[in-house]
């Protein structure tokens, strides 16, 4: 006899066995890491005709339009998440510094335009770090 509908039965090993999977993978979840790349990591840099266009296009997409500002990194996350280790210099509780300068777009509300401008550079940055991963955008250098 086969089998006629949706068989809730074999769904709840499923969830157990990719739990499993993640957990044994060393790696701890850490929701503030995922609150972190959504706000503030965009590698490759996506396309765009200026800042001010990339800015508010960043800033509504990602739903953090609330935000007057907001700095996005341009580099992978190996490299980012390397400043929580080795390749970052303790500042102070949890931040670390950027031994290395990053490719960044820096975007800020715009009151009269209602709209938000952007500026790019490279330049260190410092982030706040937790289990070696990066939890919050401190600032840039």
């Amino acid at each position: 006899m086969a089998l006629k509908g949706p068989c809730p039965a074999l769904l709840l090993p499923l969830a157990l066995l990719v739990t499993c999977l993640a957990l044994s993978s060393g790696q701890y979840w850490n929701p503030l890491n995922d609150i972190f790349q959504r706000e503030h990591v965009n590698n490759p840099k996506n396309k765009a005709v200026n800042n001010k266009v990339y800015c508010n296009m960043m800033m509504w997409d990602r739903g953090i339009f609330w935000k007057y500002t907001n700095t996005f990194i341009h580099e992978s996350l190996k490299k980012i998440n390397a400043i929580c280790n080795a390749d970052g210099i303790p500042v102070g509780g949890f931040k670390r510094k950027s031994k290395n300068s990053f490719s960044i777009t820096t975007c800020t509300f715009n009151p009269w335009t209602f709209s938000f401008n952007g500026l790019s550079g490279k330049k260190k940055i410092v982030l706040s770090c937790l289990n070696g991963l990066p939890v919050r955008f401190v600032r840039h250098i």
